[in-house]
């Protein structure tokens, strides 16, 4: 299978960047958040339309071959019960074969939700550590004679 590339990145490696955080690089996880975060979950729109599709297509075929097979089990001169239909239904390649799209598309829809989460999460750790970092400043004499020089300077 090819591997997915965003503009020239590999997609796995952009969803592992997106879900790490550096805390030497505060700034830049700050301003990347929020491009993450659009991208990811336009990825994830994505997969639910495939999903939403996925089950219309499954909800057509099905019907479909309803009809299919209620009008060829009639044809032959058979007493025709649901559970018959049901049955011939259910065992057909075409609805197997719908089935299983609808699936693989909930799955990347609810894979796609956890990396959103993911990066949601990322953002709640990047606030709580900023704050961390500007109380521990707030607290060291150096940096705060630092910061009221510069006050002085540009006033």
């Amino acid at each position: 299978m090819a591997t997915k590339k965003l503009h020239d990145i590999d997609v796995d490696e952009y969803l592992a960047e997106s879900v790490q955080v550096y805390p030497e690089s505060l700034q830049e996880e700050f301003v990347r958040v929020p491009a993450d975060l659009a991208y990811w979950n336009a990825r994830y729109a994505e997969a639910v339309r495939a999903y939403q599709l996925s089950k219309i297509d499954l909800s057509r075929t099905e019907s479909a071959l309803r009809i299919e097979v209620r009008e060829s089990l009639m044809a032959g001169g058979a007493k025709v019960t649901e559970s018959m239909i049901e049955a011939a239904v259910v065992g057909d390649d075409r609805f197997h074969d719908c089935r299983l799209r609808e699936v693989e598309a909930e799955v990347e829809k609810i894979r796609l939700y956890g990396v959103i989460d993911a990066v949601r999460t990322k953002r709640d750790m990047l606030i709580s550590i900023g704050a961390q970092v500007r109380a521990e400043m707030e607290s060291d004499p150096s940096i705060r004679e630092r910061s009221r020089g510069r006050k002085l300077v540009n006033e």
